[in-house]
Protein backbone atom coordinates (compact mmCIF):
# COMPACT_ATOMS: atom_id res chain seq x y z
CA UNK A 1 0.00 0.00 0.00
CA UNK A 2 2.99 2.60 0.49
CA UNK A 3 3.96 2.17 -3.02
CA UNK A 4 0.69 2.13 -4.57
CA UNK A 5 -0.22 5.70 -2.65
CA UNK A 6 2.79 7.81 -4.31
CA UNK A 7 2.66 6.30 -7.61
CA UNK A 8 -1.13 6.70 -7.69
CA UNK A 9 -0.06 10.49 -6.83
CA UNK A 10 2.35 10.55 -9.41
CA UNK A 11 -0.68 9.88 -11.74
CA UNK A 12 -3.62 11.59 -10.36
CA UNK A 13 -2.10 14.86 -9.18
CA UNK A 14 -0.45 16.31 -13.03
CA UNK A 15 -3.58 15.18 -14.67
CA UNK A 16 -5.93 17.67 -12.18
CA UNK A 17 -3.60 19.91 -12.39
CA UNK A 18 -3.99 19.84 -16.22
CA UNK A 19 -8.01 19.70 -15.95
CA UNK A 20 -7.62 23.06 -13.74
CA UNK A 21 -5.70 25.04 -16.08
CA UNK A 22 -6.79 27.91 -18.19
CA UNK A 23 -7.48 26.37 -21.58
CA UNK A 24 -7.37 28.79 -24.81
CA UNK A 25 -9.61 28.51 -27.05
CA UNK A 26 -8.63 26.73 -30.12
CA UNK A 27 -10.34 29.09 -32.97
CA UNK A 28 -11.11 32.97 -32.27
CA UNK A 29 -9.66 35.62 -30.21
CA UNK A 30 -7.50 34.30 -27.24
CA UNK A 31 -8.29 34.83 -23.85
CA UNK A 32 -5.70 37.27 -22.13
CA UNK A 33 -5.52 37.14 -18.63
CA UNK A 34 -5.08 41.37 -18.36
CA UNK A 35 -2.19 42.05 -15.46
CA UNK A 36 -0.92 38.20 -15.70
CA UNK A 37 -0.13 37.73 -19.54
CA UNK A 38 3.35 38.41 -21.10
CA UNK A 39 3.96 40.46 -24.31
CA UNK A 40 5.62 38.23 -26.31
CA UNK A 41 7.62 40.92 -27.68
CA UNK A 42 8.89 43.31 -25.17
CA UNK A 43 7.95 41.13 -21.81
CA UNK A 44 6.01 43.20 -20.59
CA UNK A 45 2.16 42.87 -18.58
CA UNK A 46 -0.46 42.84 -21.12
CA UNK A 47 -2.79 45.31 -18.91
CA UNK A 48 -4.44 47.79 -21.60
CA UNK A 49 -7.60 45.91 -23.14
CA UNK A 50 -7.37 48.77 -26.12
CA UNK A 51 -3.91 47.93 -26.97
CA UNK A 52 -3.81 43.84 -26.45
CA UNK A 53 -3.24 42.12 -29.94
CA UNK A 54 -2.89 38.65 -30.64
CA UNK A 55 -2.06 35.77 -33.44
CA UNK A 56 -2.83 32.22 -33.89
CA UNK A 57 -0.87 30.29 -36.17
CA UNK A 58 -2.04 27.17 -37.88
CA UNK A 59 -0.11 24.63 -35.51
CA UNK A 60 -2.36 26.86 -32.50
CA UNK A 61 0.42 28.44 -31.40
CA UNK A 62 -0.77 31.90 -30.07
CA UNK A 63 1.48 34.86 -29.27
CA UNK A 64 0.02 37.86 -27.06
CA UNK A 65 1.04 41.54 -27.10
CA UNK A 66 0.50 44.62 -25.06
CA UNK A 67 1.08 46.70 -28.42
CA UNK A 68 0.40 46.47 -32.32
CA UNK A 69 3.45 47.69 -33.13
CA UNK A 70 5.41 45.01 -31.22
CA UNK A 71 2.65 42.81 -33.14
CA UNK A 72 3.60 43.99 -36.46
CA UNK A 73 8.06 44.27 -35.42
CA UNK A 74 7.76 40.39 -34.18
CA UNK A 75 5.25 39.34 -37.29
CA UNK A 76 8.03 40.55 -39.69
CA UNK A 77 10.99 39.38 -37.39
CA UNK A 78 9.69 35.65 -37.01
CA UNK A 79 7.70 35.47 -40.45
CA UNK A 80 4.86 34.30 -39.10
CA UNK A 81 2.56 37.18 -40.09
CA UNK A 82 2.15 35.49 -43.75
CA UNK A 83 0.48 32.78 -41.69
CA UNK A 84 -0.72 33.92 -38.57
CA UNK A 85 -4.67 34.56 -37.77
CA UNK A 86 -4.75 38.30 -36.31
CA UNK A 87 -6.84 40.09 -33.83
CA UNK A 88 -6.74 43.15 -32.72
CA UNK A 89 -8.83 45.80 -30.34
CA UNK A 90 -11.15 48.38 -31.27
CA UNK A 91 -9.24 51.78 -29.66
CA UNK A 92 -13.07 52.65 -28.69
CA UNK A 93 -14.99 49.69 -27.70
CA UNK A 94 -12.31 47.29 -26.53
CA UNK A 95 -14.23 44.75 -28.28
CA UNK A 96 -12.06 42.06 -30.51
CA UNK A 97 -11.89 42.75 -34.32
CA UNK A 98 -10.19 40.78 -36.85
CA UNK A 99 -6.97 42.46 -37.96
CA UNK A 100 -7.85 42.19 -41.85
CA UNK A 101 -11.21 43.99 -40.91
CA UNK A 102 -10.02 46.77 -38.71
CA UNK A 103 -8.96 50.34 -39.66
CA UNK A 104 -5.54 51.49 -38.60
CA UNK A 105 -4.91 54.84 -37.59
CA UNK A 106 -0.72 55.37 -37.33
CA UNK A 107 0.08 59.11 -35.38
CA UNK A 108 2.98 60.66 -33.45
CA UNK A 109 0.99 62.04 -30.76
CA UNK A 110 -0.87 59.10 -29.36
CA UNK A 111 0.42 57.31 -26.73
CA UNK A 112 0.28 53.65 -26.86
CA UNK A 113 1.96 51.17 -24.83
CA UNK A 114 5.34 50.52 -26.14
CA UNK A 115 5.37 54.16 -27.82
CA UNK A 116 4.45 52.55 -31.66
CA UNK A 117 1.06 55.21 -32.16
CA UNK A 118 -0.68 52.80 -34.11
CA UNK A 119 -4.60 52.21 -33.30
CA UNK A 120 -7.10 50.04 -34.53
CA UNK A 121 -10.68 50.63 -35.12
CA UNK A 122 -13.69 48.03 -36.15
CA UNK A 123 -15.46 51.36 -38.19
CA UNK A 124 -13.94 53.63 -41.12
CA UNK A 125 -15.43 56.56 -39.69
CA UNK A 126 -13.98 56.44 -36.20
CA UNK A 127 -10.46 55.92 -37.76
CA UNK A 128 -11.28 58.87 -39.59
CA UNK A 129 -12.43 61.10 -36.87
CA UNK A 130 -9.33 59.83 -34.55
CA UNK A 131 -6.67 60.78 -37.60
CA UNK A 132 -8.46 64.08 -38.13
CA UNK A 133 -7.72 64.80 -34.25
CA UNK A 134 -4.38 63.26 -34.05
CA UNK A 135 -2.52 64.28 -37.27
CA UNK A 136 -2.23 60.30 -37.98
CA UNK A 137 -3.19 58.47 -41.30
CA UNK A 138 -5.89 56.00 -41.97
CA UNK A 139 -5.09 52.73 -43.22
CA UNK A 140 -5.71 49.10 -43.94
CA UNK A 141 -4.39 45.52 -42.33
CA UNK A 142 -2.24 45.92 -45.76
CA UNK A 143 -0.91 48.70 -46.23
CA UNK A 144 -0.13 48.54 -42.45
CA UNK A 145 1.32 45.15 -43.14
CA UNK A 146 3.03 46.50 -46.09
CA UNK A 147 5.53 48.94 -43.18
CA UNK A 148 8.95 47.47 -42.85
CA UNK A 149 10.03 46.36 -39.31
CA UNK A 150 12.37 48.96 -38.84
CA UNK A 151 9.79 51.62 -39.51
CA UNK A 152 7.10 50.57 -37.53
CA UNK A 153 6.63 53.54 -34.96
CA UNK A 154 9.58 55.69 -36.70
CA UNK A 155 7.35 58.10 -38.64
CA UNK A 156 3.65 56.92 -37.99
CA UNK A 157 2.34 59.25 -40.56
CA UNK A 158 4.13 57.79 -43.40
CA UNK A 159 3.65 54.06 -44.53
Amino acid sequence: MRRVLPMMLAIVLPLLASACARQEPTSGPPEIAYGRDICVQCGMIISEPRFATAYRLPDGTVEKFDDLGGLLVHGHQTGELDRATVWVHDADTEEWVDADAAFYVATATGQTPMGYGIFAFADRKAAERFAAGSGGTVMTWDELVAIPAERIGSSPSTP
